[in-house]
Parts: structure tokens; sequence; C-alpha cells
């Protein structure tokens, strides 16, 4: 290896392309590879001289440190995927998987591994519920009662992942006894979110501590006892959503987390009513120190406003099906994200782009 060839160059008085000639004309003489590494940025004649380039990027997003490697060339190889993402965290050169999404129905997990936040457990001294993931607890220090969490998805994520990233909260809610009252994304149908909670955390722990909200305008009868349907008045749909978080409070005496995706809202209700009903939910859970999670994506018009009302603001990208956090309060450096399936319960794991 020869690192770098530009102080190679210098020291012995030559320039850049005739000292890789040299090298390469010993190096294939003796049937050996070797790999020098350059600093310029620029095209030059070095580039047509070895078999392969690979470019290594140092990028910001948002202010924090991204980094990138482009193969831009391999001589006699097809490349299929040009670009990876990677770190040198603690040191050590990772590059990133692209993301693996759970899939319903494929199998059934262990129960969640509970994550206690009750009364008696340092996280309820201190005001806070838990993530339900520890790695995420100690990037957050957990996420306060009574308080509102935005998540930001950005282009080229689905709603499927929009699930995936918010799990471990609504998991860990369930396994405290404690209701979970969901709007799913537009794009979801609640059968498939009953089926992705069913396989984590069980069954009758979904029908006792679950419970659906979506309007529609179906005149039968709700077909199962964890969906609620109501109909497309802003009014209707906000006393339907607090008589049932009344009535979990009433029967389990729990904190209860509201899960809204707000593209579906927007789309039923409109972005003025969208606002609205975002405004009287999450002031209900602030002063009854209840949890709330909103989901929004580009096309979300109301952003701007959740954004203000937010205290905990996440942002989630993707990069060729590579996905990618960061906290935009409380600021955090970026961190890829993906699901070890290793463990008899999968969970999010987080490294850091350093």
């Amino acid at each position: 290896m020869v690192d770098s060839v530009d102080a190679v160059a210098s020291f012995v008085g030559l320039s850049v392309e005739d000292v890789c000639v040299k090298i390469i004309d010993v190096v294939r003489g003796a049937e050996i590879r070797t790999l020098i590494i350059t600093e310029r940025m620029e095209r030059t004649a070095l580039d047509y001289i070895c078999d392969g380039v690979v470019t290594f990027r140092k990028k910001f997003v948002d202010g924090r440190l991204f980094r990138e490697l482009v193969i831009e060339k391999l001589r006699g190889v097809e490349i299929r995927n040009p670009i990876y993402y990677f770190t040198l965290h603690e040191g050590k050169f990772k590059y990133f998987d692209k993301f693996s999404p759970l899939e319903h129905g494929k199998c059934l997990h262990e129960p969640h591994p509970v994550i206690k936040d009750g009364k008696g457990t340092e996280f309820y001294k201190k005001g806070m519920f838990s993530t339900g993931s520890q790695q995420l607890d100690g990037l957050l220090g957990g996420l306060r009662r009574g308080s509102f969490v935005l998540v930001e998805v950005l282009e080229e994520i689905s709603s499927e992942f929009a699930i995936d990233i918010t799990l471990s909260v609504v998991e860990n809610f369930m396994m405290q006894g404690r209701g979970v009252i969901t709007v799913p994304c537009k794009s979801i149908s609640p059968s498939y979110l009953i089926n992705i909670y069913s396989g984590l955390v069980g069954e009758e722990k979904v029908k006792k501590f679950c419970k659906i909200i979506i309007p529609s305008r179906s005149s039968g009868g709700e077909p199962f006892s964890w969906l609620i349907l109501t109909d497309y008045s802003m009014d209707s749909f906000l006393e339907t959503f607090n008589k049932v978080i009344d009535s979990f409070k009433k029967e389990l005496d729990e904190n209860v987390l509201l899960h809204l995706s707000f593209d579906r809202l927007e789309t039923n209700f409109g972005s003025e009513n969208a606002e609205k009903i975002a405004m009287e939910i999450v002031s209900k859970a602030k002063l009854e120190g209840d949890l709330c999670i909103g989901i929004t994506f580009p096309s979300t018009e109301i952003s701007p406003k959740l954004r203000q009302m937010a205290d905990t603001f996440l942002r989630f990208f993707s990069k060729e099906d590579t996905v990618f956090i960061y906290g935009v309060h409380p600021p955090t450096r970026i961190y890829n994200v993906n699901i070890d399936f290793s463990q008899p319960h999968p969970k999010l794991y987080f490294t850091p782009v350093t």
C-alpha cells in the first residue's frame, strides 16, 4: 500500500503519474496487488492507469458528518452497487447494509423484553418513558412524560418503515399493560399493523391494549375489537379519540401512547382540520402526562407547525435503501439504523457515522 502517493511523489521529485507508472510496473511484474492512495479529488491520468478507482467522500447533512464510498471503476467487473455508506467508528471501517424490514406473518417472536419505566424506576423519577430500546434510551435519555415526539420521514422511505422505527415504544407500552391508540399511515391497512404487533407482543395483549382509529364511510359495525371507525367529521373523530383515551385510563389506570400518522389525517380531514386535531390531541397528552408520537412524510403540509409543537424531533432519511436517523432536538450525530434478527426478539440497532 502506498499512502499517500502525493507525499511520495513530492519526496522523490516526480509527478504523481510518473510515480504510479513505476509502482505499477514493479507490482505487475511481481504479480502482486497494491493499493495507491491519493488525496486529490480531480480526475487525472492516474484514473486511467489503475485497474480500479474508489473514492471516499466526506459530506455534511444538516451540519452532521456523513460518509460515502463510490466505486468509480473496476476493470473487467460489473459494478452492480456503485455507492456504499460507511463509518470509521472506533477507528474501524464499516459499511452499512441495506435496511431489512420486519415481515408480518412470517414468524412469531419471543415477547418484547420490557424496559420498566413505571413507578419506582429511574425513568419515572426523572419524568421519562423508555423508548423500549436500551441503545435509543442511551442516545436520547428516554422520552419525557407529557411530550410530543415528531418523527419526520424524508424521501425514499416506505410507510412500512415508519412502523418499524417506532415499534419498540409501542411494544414497551403494551408489555407494561398500557393502552396504545393508533391512527396508521394512509397506505397501511389496520390488519397489516395488527399482524406486526401480534407477532411481537402476542394477540392477547394486542386485543387488550391496542385500538386503531380510522375514518370510514362503512355503515356496518366494527369487525374487530381493536378497530374503531368514525365518520369524516373532525368533531366526531376527536370525540371518539378522547373517549378511547378516557376508557383506557379508567380501565388500566395507566398513561397511554398516542401514535398518529399525519398523512392519513390530512387526507381524511384536510390540512387545516388535521392541524386542529394535532393541537387538541397533543395538548391533552401534555396535560395528562401521556406520550404522543406523530409521523410525517415529505407531502405533509402541516409539518412546520408540528415542528414548533415537538419536544423531541427526529429525522429519518434513506440512501440506496440504507436508512439513517439524527436528532434535531435534542441534536445528535447521524446514526445508521437496522434491525437485528439474530436475537429471539428482533430489535433496532444504531451505528454512529464518525
